[in-house]
């Protein structure tokens, strides 16, 4: 059996940047969790969207090395890069439309129609988020993150435990160097981990390593090795709902954009908008550039 698939830079400005993911199409047949997972242990990226155009309940699908897992910003893009390619988005006009469903809900995304290609691609979400401002103090953070206390104190804003999707302790920095330079000490991370109630921390600061960006984000957990820099499309909406707590975040639509990775590695580049209401959730836009890398086709019996 051979299946098709397409290798695409998602969050990418420019080729051999953003993050990779592979998608899959499901031409027939009857494709398991299990097979579905070892054909995602195959690719060895963080994960790798099945699309199943005969499969009208579950069109879309995302697998991991170790099972199905939720959608992320950057697996949204992709799956609907190549949902447009293969005529299954609505045309809207001046624009075309993708709709997934994940846990009984409808993530909707809104394609540039261009001749050769899609352009740009974002989708819509709106925010319930629960927010914990408790959380342990700057100086045993600093101490966990072996970092100076004064690179996390003297900055605008605090550290804060957000959960939209997962929850994720948020930790602001005052320059991008200095998220860089950031590694776990485990010893004080454990610790710290009876009141954080999460292993996955995500870092950020005022600034760009791309010179294009508003924010700088880095995630960081015990089990990433020291220069490892993962996707950070899946906290988008954690990070959203962090800024949209501030207090000096104004009542209104703020934009900005957010860059990943170091000089030596791959970098994204996440563009991000969302609305703040009172006693509304709050509705973001999440969006960036895909470029397609590549397409082969995987032969398996």
């Amino acid at each position: 059996m051979a299946l098709d698939y397409s290798l695409l830079d998602v969050f990418a400005d420019s080729p051999f940047q953003g993050t990779q993911i592979p998608v899959v199409v499901l031409d027939g047949g009857v494709f398991t969790d299990q097979t579905k997972t070892a054909i995602a242990s195959e690719f060895q990226q963080t994960e790798t969207v099945f699309v199943d155009a005969a499969n009208k309940e579950c069109l879309v699908s995302v697998y991991n090395g170790k099972g199905k897992t939720l959608f992320g910003a950057h697996t949204i893009l992709a799956a609907s890069y190549v949902a447009y390619e293969m005529g299954l988005a609505k045309d809207e006009g001046g624009f075309a439309s993708f709709q997934m469903s994940q846990n009984e809900h409808v993530i909707k995304s809104f394609i540039d129609k261009r001749e050769q290609s899609p352009g740009s691609i974002q989708f819509a979400r709106t925010l319930t988020p629960t927010v914990d401002r408790f959380t342990p103090e700057v100086s045993r953070l600093a101490k966990a993150l072996n970092v100076d206390e004064k690179h996390i104190s003297f900055s605008k804003y605090r550290p804060m435990l957000v959960s939209v999707d997962h929850p994720t302790l948020i930790v602001p920095f005052t320059k991008p160097e200095h998220v860089l330079a950031a590694s776990l000490n485990e010893e004080r991370w454990t610790q710290l981990l009876s009141e954080v109630y999460t292993t996955e921390l995500f870092l950020f600061a005022p600034g760009s390593i791309t010179g294009s960006s508003d924010f700088y984000g880095r995630l960081l957990n015990a089990n990433l090795p020291r220069d490892i820099y993962p996707p950070i499309g899946n906290v988008m909406p954690e990070f959203i709902a962090y800024l949209s707590e501030q207090k000096e975040t104004a009542e209104g639509t703020h934009t900005f954009t957010i860059d990943r990775g170091s000089k030596d590695t791959r970098k994204s580049v996440l563009h991000a908008e969302f609305d703040k209401r009172p006693g509304r959730g709050v509705r973001c836009r999440i969006g960036g550039n895909v470029i397609k890398m590549g397409v082969g086709s995987l032969l398996f019996s």
